[in-house]
């Protein structure tokens, strides 16, 4: 599934859209180089970009990890990060940024479910 990344979309828009698609990465979006609050997720990415000319795109399950950090900043200005979850923590991808959004999902996935195997039997 396409995600359309638009300017005239709130920075929390984009995240949750995101999370929808990929429910076991997590996109963080980086404002005056710090990660945005949740007030300032509210805010529009047109309102928050740091190019005068900014262009909307696509991203596929296809594109790398790199390749999508490297489109926010080439048509946005903006600085993203895209974290996998482990289990009960979130690992920024940057070792396998050379993945595939969704060979990074599915291997969160995995981790999920084994880390809920595992409980589950320790528990018995």
């Amino acid at each position: 599934m396409e995600l359309f990344v638009d300017v005239n979309m709130t920075a929390s828009d984009l995240i949750k859209q995101f999370n929808s698609i990929y429910p076991f990465l997590r996109l963080e979006i980086y404002y005056k180089g710090e990660e945005m609050g949740a007030v300032n997720n509210r805010r529009l990415l047109k309102d928050i970009v740091n190019k005068k000319i900014v262009e909307n795109f696509f991203i596929t399950p296809e594109m790398k990890v790199i390749q999508v950090e490297e489109l926010f900043w080439e048509n946005m200005g903006l600085q993203i990060s895209i974290f996998r979850k482990s289990g009960k923590t979130w690992l920024e991808s940057s070792f396998t940024n050379y993945w595939s959004l969704e060979r990074q999902n599915g291997l969160g996935k995995e981790m999920n479910d084994f880390m809920n195997i595992e409980t589950k039997r320790m528990v018995i």
